[in-house]
């Protein structure tokens, strides 16, 4: 019987302590300041007739890209093209395995251009750019809007009509 007293007085002493140390411990601040929540860059809308150019010059713009950095990356673009245009035309493949070799692609290309910006924030902007327009771009890589440009075959001087007069 000894012990029923005991336990009673080691509970009682239990919540007197926690009760007591609630009332010495201060609530938690609250800040006056809402914490600011970053949103992701709102996508390209599909279907929005995005020009390649257009993308290329907000990466300049944003990255403040030099001329030969320009070309590097819409040469690492252009040469996923054909390989993008090919997937997303292939009906034998299934969506999941068409969006896995496009993520792989995309993952290549992308460590490219991280090691050409350099710096991480850089990187950090491409990043953020290239996801606000990577839907867009699959799309315009489906119609063949990342495939390299080909200059138009020379044509040959047109013969004239007439001979040459004769010098004199």
């Amino acid at each position: 019987m000894k012990l029923l007293p005991s336990l009673v007085f080691a509970a009682v002493l239990f919540a007197v302590a926690t009760d007591a140390f609630a009332a010495t411990t201060p609530p938690p601040a609250q800040s006056s300041t809402p914490t600011p929540v970053v949103a992701p860059p709102e996508p390209v809308p599909p279907g929005s007739h995005l020009k390649f150019d257009d993308y290329i010059n907000d990466l300049a713009s944003a990255l403040k890209l030099s001329d030969d950095e320009k070309k590097a990356i819409v040469s690492f673009y252009q040469a996923d093209g054909a390989q993008l245009k090919a997937i997303l035309d292939n009906d034998s493949i299934s969506p999941l395995e068409q969006d896995r070799r496009i993520c792989d692609l995309r993952d290549a290309r992308n460590a490219k251009i991280e090691s050409l910006l350099g710096s991480s924030d850089r990187t950090a902007t491409f990043l953020k750019i290239e996801a606000k327009y990577r839907v867009a771009l699959i799309d315009l890589a489906g119609d063949g809007g990342l495939m390299p440009l080909t200059a138009p075959p020379a044509q040959a001087p047109a013969a004239s009509a007439s001979p040459p007069a004769p010098s004199q």
